[in-house]
């Protein structure tokens, strides 16, 4: 025999069963969002840790004159070191298509099977290629439009151009992609390096220190003290590239994105909740005299309220077992997404017991707790409240300043402006509404709002260069004589020679250390000669300005990324760096903003003379042709001259190239945040659905009374969804106020990971027209199920509403 309470709560379900199912998908909806996001963050940061970590990734990369058995030997045997290995890197270039090339960064192997320090693993193809031979990264094949069993041409700096086989892939997951950085990776042994034109002798010593190896400033001493014994020894020591210990190139962005999404995810979770106050107070609304005959009959109002919040707890219940099964399932394909897109392997897709019980609490407390007030509020009602209740507020129409407002209103159709009136008549429950409609809004503005500040600043880089192609030479060549080469082909316009030179901040030891990667791609400096006056670049100046004739030779320009590099230096002061091992003393004169570029210093040619040693000759040219439409032409065109004049070319570098190594970085991140405003539009328009159904239960008499003065169906099924439309244009206002902070803090936070300078705020015009039309559509469905229900009602069941 079932309890009256029991009986009450299940003869609820069954009358309102159409509310409970809304009431369930809306929390179902939220957890879905951060169980998405919750096991995609637990998945990819345990998987990237470790794929980085099988590895077993070196402390440190120094460069040294040349490497034998004994000197291994010797640092291996040196106190906190725990392994030394040898290898090489060449930057070479492949042929994807006739004269059109892409760099190649080639990684010298002595033997496949015993290495110990930065290893990799075999994907497909040949494990250890035979002479003549290559492995590419497994990324590379795309990049590169090729597959196992081709032989594209391969040229090295000291060599001639050559075919190469490649016979198998790799996989190498302390690496970026090669389609994000536009550059392939070849793995070698030292036999192919001299067919290559290379020595095959190495010269990158890899070390592993052993005490605090995921601490910086004590590798860089153990390091520190390797070099100086290296000295001692008679080696000339060059670059040291010191990586960010324990961390793969793009761990940092990809943790900042993701709590960002958890963040957003939350606060879908939190609006579910919301909505479901929302239901619930609807819910609550058609049953007050319910719950006056319970009291009257010696119900607590605890008892009532129990009753009603064990009613959530089901609820939620019901929303979890919905909600999270798909949203770790989503949480996984998305993981799987990411992990392609960075480049490295899931090997187990398994969540932990504590997501679970994360999603059993979230899906029961969160909604219990934001249904606790209105419940409580209701349940508190005495008899006599109770029985006086009439669905309408206390106060007649017009009490207020914004009734008074509405009621001056003319000019439109009386069904209209009724509706119009009608919105305004429960301002707590419209407020809800407009929230969790408006933060769907914001979201999906925000998320195109990114997009365009993306695309803002890359149609800023390129209009900020007025140079089409970037030529960089394998040596230095008589400057003079390439340009006069250049000039002579006819679609060029302009040539100006920007050299350029590693460089590091200088260090009481003389030491070279710069903070990268092995590909060098992620935190390099270098140090550039720019022509006084030039008309190649037209970069924004954040201080100072730019270089200028009559400049002393020890004037500098910093790009805002070399700016972050030495965050103590402001303008006019003394900057010290070191150029192939000596140091060099500048004065910064100007910071400017250079985006798509990686941290670099400006000095005049006179002052790169002095600095790097060379004179009247160049590495690097700048290009700009008379037709910017002919820069694929011009570029082959370029190669084929340049190979007749027996020039080396190391890498020919356009924009289009600059955007797809950039650009990579971010479709991603917009396809997310579509995704959260996606949730946050299901949550919305079900609580529009939940409002407008409780306002027709509100005004059951209203709409007997229109019935009764000759209110037709198609009178009230217009006047309900005019009702919810305006309050969907009433969210697209506000969304459209909410979207700017929004897409400040996450082009704040997009831009300083990707170009260290916050995106432009930008308001997406065809943002606001999308979400418009949406929202219009949206409230309209929202609305017409509530209408039809409306416009069904006959003067007798308005007259039977109790």
């Amino acid at each position: 025999m079932l309890s009256p309470r029991l009986r009450k709560m299940l003869h609820d379900l069954r009358i309102a069963k159409g509310r409970m199912v809304m009431m369930v998908l809306s929390i179902a909806v939220g957890i879905f969002g951060i169980g998405t996001i919750l096991s995609a963050y637990t998945i990819l940061t345990r998987e990237m840790s470790l794929n980085y970590q099988s590895t077993n990734p070196a402390s440190a990369f120094l460069e040294l004159d040349h490497i034998d058995k004994s000197l291994l030997d010797g640092v291996r045997n040196r106190p906190g070191i725990a392994g030394a290995e040898a290898t090489a890197w060449v930057e070479a270039r492949v042929e994807v298509r006739p004269q059109e090339w892409k760099p190649l960064l080639i990684f010298g192997v002595e033997d496949f099977k015993s290495m110990r320090i930065s290893t990799f693993r075999p994907e497909s193809g040949a494990w250890r290629p035979s002479e003549g031979s290559i492995l590419l990264e497994r990324t590379a094949l795309q990049l590169l439009k090729a597959k196992i069993g081709d032989a594209p041409r391969i040229q090295t700096p000291d060599g001639q151009k050559l075919n190469v086989a490649i016979t198998g892939t790799v996989h190498d997951p302390s690496l970026a992609p090669s389609w994000q950085e536009q550059t392939a990776y070849g793995y070698a042994a030292p036999s192919t390096l001299a067919l290559l034109g290379e020595t095959d002798a190495f010269h990158i010593l890899k070390v592993l220190v052993k005490d605090q190896p995921m601490n910086s400033q004590a590798i860089e001493r153990t390091i520190g003290e390797l070099a100086v014994w290296l000295k001692q020894q008679g080696h000339k020591v060059g670059e040291i590239r010191i990586p960010p210990p324990g961390k793969h190139p793009h761990q940092s962005q990809m943790t900042a994105i993701l709590i960002m999404l958890l963040i957003f995810s939350l606060l879908a979770l939190t609006l579910s909740a919301i909505l479901i106050a929302t239901m619930i107070g609807g819910l609550l609304a058609g049953q007050i005299r319910q719950i006056g005959v319970m009291k009257a009959i010696g119900a607590r109002t605890s008892q009532i309220a129990a009753l009603y919040l064990l009613l959530i707890m089901l609820v939620g219940f019901a929303a979890v077992l919905l909600g999270m099964p798909t949203g770790i399932a989503a949480g996984r394909g998305f993981a799987v997404t990411v992990a392609e897109l960075l480049n490295f392997t899931l090997y187990s897709d398994s969540i932990p017991l504590w997501n679970y019980v994360v999603l059993l609490l979230a899906g029961i407390l969160v909604p219990f707790l934001t249904a606790l007030v209105p419940i409580w509020r209701a349940t508190r009602i005495t008899v006599r409240e109770a029985i006086n209740d009439f669905g309408t507020s206390r106060k007649s129409f017009g009490s207020k300043r914004l009734d008074i407002w509405l009621g001056k209103i003319g000019g439109l159709d009386r069904t209209l402006i009724l509706a119009l009136r009608n919105t305004f008549r429960r301002r707590g429950r419209l407020l809800l509404t407009l929230s969790l409609l408006a933060a769907a809004g914001g979201m999906f503005m925000t998320s195109l709002n990114v997009r365009t500040g993306w695309e803002s600043i890359l149609s800023d880089a390129v209009s900020n260069r007025h140079y089409d192609l970037e030529i960089r030479l394998n040596r230095p060549e008589a400057e003079h004589r390439i340009i006069q080469i250049l000039q002579s082909i006819p679609e060029v316009r302009h040539v100006d020679a920007w050299n350029r030179e590693p460089a590091a901040a200088i260090r009481t030891d003389g030491l070279d250390i710069i903070r990268t990667y092995p590909d060098g791609g992620h935190g390099s400096f270098t140090l550039r000669s720019a022509p006084a006056d030039t008309e190649t670049v037209e970069l924004p100046l954040l201080e100072g300005g730019w270089l200028r004739s009559g400049d002393s030779d020890n004037a500098v320009v910093l790009n805002h990324n070399a700016r972050a590099l030495f965050p103590e230096v402001n303008l006019g002061d003394p900057l010290s760096l070191a150029i192939n091992g000596n140091p060099v003393q500048l004065q910064v004169v100007g910071i400017m903003r250079e985006n798509l570029s990686p941290a670099a210093a400006y000095v005049s040619p006179s002052g790169y003379t002095k600095a790097v040693g060379l004179s009247g000759q160049t590495n690097a040219l700048r290009v700009a042709l008379k037709d910017p439409g002919t820069v694929d032409r011009v570029q082959q065109e370029i190669e084929r001259v340049l190979e007749k004049e027996n020039v080396r070319v190391e890498a020919v570098i356009s924009e289009t190239m600059l955007n797809e190594a950039v650009s990579g970085h971010v479709y991603i991140l917009i396809f997310a945040l579509i995704l959260m405003s996606v949730i946050m539009a299901v949550v919305g328009a079900l609580g529009l659905m939940s409002s407008m159904g409780t306002n027709v239960v509100e005004r059951t008499r209203e709409f007997g009374i229109m019935r009764t003065i000759g209110g037709r169906s198609r009178t009230v099924l217009r006047n309900v969804v005019s009702e919810g439309i305006f309050i969907g244009l009433m969210s697209w206002v506000i969304a459209l106020v909410i979207s700017l902070p929004v897409s400040a803090a996450v082009g704040n936070l997009i831009g300083n990971l990707a170009f260290r300078s916050p995106l432009p705020l930008v308001s997406s015009p065809t943002a606001i027209l999308i979400w418009l039309v949406i929202i219009i559509i949206g409230s309209a469905t929202a609305s017409v199920y509530p209408a039809w229900k409306a416009s069904r009602l006959t003067i007798r069941d308005t007259l039977d509403y109790i």
